[in-house]
């Protein structure tokens, strides 16, 4: 192939990037994957290449912010940094990408000729591919596709069906486009149904007369000295009780971010620090914590804090893991060639699915996912099924000044939106946010930031569609057209001998 033939897939992959926050340049979506669509469909060859390098393109920047943690936090070589960032993205590519070329195998193998045939079809197995994101490699639910939809008229799916009804809209208009222009029809008449598709949606949030005032504290600590430096921690704390003494009396919700404090639970040092905390029966916050010997990420209200047990009768446990952040694939073998892998939260256990939510002001349900647990729609539905209120904790320092902290902001405003939840996100450098039930940032605090960000939220019991049945819709949905295509293309085959 000459350079140029290698370069275009890589650039389209990359451009597709630009829909997604905080570009939200939507339509540049529908040409990245009508390309790559085309490709496994029609491309003759080279395709293996092809679809390989636009996944590259496609996940070197989108995720991106993945080298930032890597080189300035573990303090490598940027030859090493590049070197690790690069082996992720190749694996990324291979495990969630190439798999895609088998579309045309079952398409061709089963005689698929029919125009709607492969529209369905093909979008269908685009479907299935995305549910595989949720568990492969610990679950890499980052740039789903139907998250371009947020702030568009396409975001009312949301809470009926999860953004994965909103995926499969985008494949289904992707593929139409595709085969109409294959066959030399007017693909062109599918562009206003694109255009429709992405009309923004304009939404307010009403004025809350009954809501209770909360404060979001944003500490911007250095996550890097707190774990190095034992003279920061005292800065921290510092820090922690300037912003907590300047919060509102009226405040009935503190809310800390992600592991704040570079101990766990059980040390004398958070006895000391939970004794000192102002208005700490207020605080809902996340932290470390040693459980029978593993290393737990954690978030508990004060309010039910023991000093009798040293123990937190109401906590919630991390579930979804950040790789090469909380745990470390192949530690045995890394721990002590690289800084990064030495770190000493950098490998969590995971928490037990279908935890009960806790409770904050004596009876107050609320969902608390915690940083990359935002980015499973389906665990936070269960979390949602019973809860209020939403409170997601997270530390996006770790992605320095990348596009990864905004691209995670949009993905807790789409959670909100699915399971008609307020919520309170709480991060430690940026950005904290409060979100109304539409998915609007009622108030923010920008990156860099040392502030708190105090308002009103809302407590809503009333469960939507999605919140109910889950991604029910598009697996069923994306299952029955595998399914009906394989028994056609069985019995065309059949009946022909």
């Amino acid at each position: 192939m000459k350079i140029i033939k290698l370069l275009v897939p890589l650039i389209i992959g990359f451009i597709g990037i630009f829909s997604f926050a905080p570009f939200s340049i939507k339509f540049l979506l529908f040409i990245s994957y009508a390309y790559l669509i085309y490709k496994i469909l029609y491309e003759k060859t080279h395709r293996f290449l092809t679809v390989f390098l636009w996944g590259i393109g496609h996940w070197g920047f989108g995720m991106s912010w993945i080298i930032v943690s890597v080189y300035y936090y573990g303090e490598t070589s940027i030859a090493l940094s590049l070197l690790i960032y690069i082996l992720l993205l190749i694996i990324l590519s291979l495990v969630f990408t190439c798999p895609l070329l088998l579309i045309r195998y079952f398409l061709n193998k089963l005689e698929i000729t029919k125009n709607y045939q492969i529209i369905l079809a093909t979008s269908s197995l685009l479907m299935i591919g995305e549910f595989s994101r949720y568990h492969f490699l610990n679950g890499v639910p980052w740039l789903i596709p139907g998250n371009l939809y947020l702030d568009t008229i396409t975001q009312n799916i949301y809470p009926l069906f999860g953004v994965s009804a909103a995926s499969l809209i985008m494949y289904i208009l992707c593929c139409y486009l595709v085969v109409l222009y294959n066959t030399n029809k007017n693909f062109l008449a599918i562009i206003p149904l694109i255009i429709i598709s992405i009309i923004p949606n304009h939404k307010s949030t009403a004025d809350i007369d009954d809501g209770i005032l909360i404060s979001i504290i944003q500490p911007s600590s250095d996550p890097f000295k707190k774990y190095r430096e034992k003279g920061y921690q005292k800065q921290i704390e510092d820090r922690l009780f300037n912003l907590l003494n300047n919060t509102s009396d009226l405040s009935e919700i503190i809310v800390l971010p992600e592991a704040e404090l570079p101990y766990e639970i059980k040390s004398r040092r958070f006895d000391q620090f939970v004794k000192r905390a102002p208005k700490s029966e207020n605080i809902v916050m996340g932290a470390w914590d040693w459980d029978n010997g593993n290393l737990y990420n954690t978030v508990y209200s004060l309010n039910n804090y023991s000093y009798t047990l040293k123990e937190h009768l109401d906590s919630y446990k991390k579930i979804h893991l950040v790789p090469f952040g909380e745990y470390i694939p192949f530690i045995k073998s890394l721990r002590g060639l690289v800084g990064f892998f030495d770190l000493p939260m950098s490998n969590v256990m995971h928490g037990p699915e279908n935890q009960k939510n806790i409770t904050i002001m004596k009876d107050i349900p609320i969902a608390t996912p915690i940083c990359f647990d935002i980015a499973f729609g389906n665990t936070v539905r269960k979390m949602n099924k019973s809860s209020l209120l939403m409170i997601n904790v997270s530390n996006d320092t770790w992605f320095g000044n990348s596009i990864g902290p905004y691209q995670h902001l949009n993905i807790a405003r789409i959670r909100s939106i699915e399971n008609n939840r307020w919520s309170i996100r709480a991060t430690n450098d940026g950005v904290s946010a409060i979100i109304d039930n539409n998915g609007t940032i009622v108030d923010k605090l920008e990156k860099g930031d040392i502030a708190i960000l105090e308002g009103k939220v809302q407590l809503i019991n009333t469960n939507t569609f999605y919140n109910s049945y889950g991604y029910l819709f598009s697996y069923i949905f994306s299952l029955i057209i595998v399914l009906v295509t394989l028994l056609t293309g069985i019995w065309k085959k059949t009946s022909s001998k």
